[in-house]
């Protein structure tokens, strides 16, 4: 087999309503998706799609551009060789890991067709047919953010995320105290700042909320911050932002710095590497999601799928943007959200996702 056609196409995902993170917010991203044929005529899909620009040394556009080069080294490549594939693609160009786990994913995806198999099974198989997931509550006032999280604790979520950052910090504890207050047993909190606390700021926060049981996650902005936060704060610290490979992840874990981790799919370049990362967490029992910034029902399914392979005890979930947008590919299969869990898509093998011809318009690009 081999990588005939490439093909790319853009599709926006706009938010129901604005989606308020530390110093920015979500309105309209633009998702990228990627279309991958083989000499055989099979089909695969990946996707890629960031928030926003203030999270990770990437943006959409220039996701697109990276692609510009990306797509043409791979032509030739046999999708099933994952190893030479991302080899190829690493010595075509250094970084640029979301472009990258754009044509992984999709890769994947035509493996598991060309195998009549579930990528989910290509990973090693599920321990978990539905894979928890965890909802986020944007920042706002205190009244607002207590009132989003017993709604979503009537809707079966078990896992809340509060945004904090960006703002004066006594407001971010008011917050935390208002959300504590109605916080059910057995909920997990995390307090997300996406890196919006000074050190000085996130000792402030935990002192001031050592008696609620939370997490923080990616507090501050560099992992030296973080070192010299870890041992001075009274709550776990969960690394999202700075685990940005393998590299990183090992070094966090052997330092005793990271209780867990909030990975995210594109950022770590596929499921290729993810899969990686997640031997080694699962080696170390150390917890860990698999996430992503944004997406539609491919990325999706690709998070989910992965996060179907995790033991249960040590995963975090797997976060999907759906709930945010209210956007289904395939109306049919896209990864649902019932009572805080998401179901694998059950299409048929690869992603478990169906697509009808010219569904997502004329491409912007074409490569073969």
């Amino acid at each position: 087999m081999a990588i005939t056609e490439i093909r790319i196409y853009t599709v926006e995902l706009a938010a129901k309503q604005l989606y308020n993170m530390s110093n920015s917010a979500v309105a309209t991203p633009t998702s990228t998706i990627i279309e991958v044929i083989d000499s055989s005529g099979h089909v695969g899909y990946g996707e890629v799609c960031l928030a926003s620009p203030q999270y990770q040394p990437a943006h959409n556009d220039g996701i697109r551009t990276s692609l510009e080069i990306l797509a043409p080294a791979v032509l030739g490549c046999d999708p099933e060789c994952e190893t030479v594939l991302n080899a190829t693609m690493n010595q075509a160009m250094d970084g640029h890991t979301e472009g990258k786990a754009a044509l992984d994913i999709a890769c994947w995806d035509l493996s598991g067709k060309i195998a009549n198999r579930s990528v989910v099974d290509l990973l090693g198989g599920a321990l978990q047919q539905d894979v928890a997931t965890y909802h986020v509550v944007g920042i706002g006032t205190p009244d607002y953010a207590a009132a989003e999280t017993e709604r979503l604790q009537n809707e079966g979520i078990t896992r809340i995320q509060l945004k904090a950052g960006g703002r004066p910090i006594h407001q971010d504890i008011a917050c935390i105290h208002a959300v504590s207050k109605v916080i059910q047993p057995g909920s997990d909190l995390a307090i997300d700042t996406n890196r919006g606390w000074t050190t000085a700021e996130a000792i402030h926060v935990s002192n001031a909320c050592a008696n609620i049981n939370l997490s923080l996650e990616q507090p501050c902005a560099t992992e030296n911050e973080l070192i010299q936060l870890k041992k001075q704060v009274n709550h776990p610290v969960i690394v999202d932002e700075n685990s940005t490979d393998i590299t990183a992840v090992a070094r966090m874990i052997s330092y005793g710095l990271a209780d867990g981790f909030g990975l995210k799919l594109t950022r770590l370049g596929g499921l290729t590497n993810m899969r990686a990362v997640r031997d080694l967490c699962m080696a170390t029992r150390t917890p860990m999601s698999t996430d992503d910034a944004w997406g539609g029902d491919i990325i999706a399914a690709a998070c989910v799928a992965l996060g179907a392979t995790l033991d249960p005890h040590f995963s975090r979930g797997a976060w999907i943007a759906h709930p945010y947008h209210q956007t289904h590919y395939d109306e049919e299969n896209g990864p649902r959200l019932k009572n805080g869990f998401v179901t694998l898509p059950q299409g048929g093998p690869g992603l478990g996702l169906v697509f009808e011809p010219g569904q997502f318009g004329e491409p912007v690009a074409v490569y073969h």
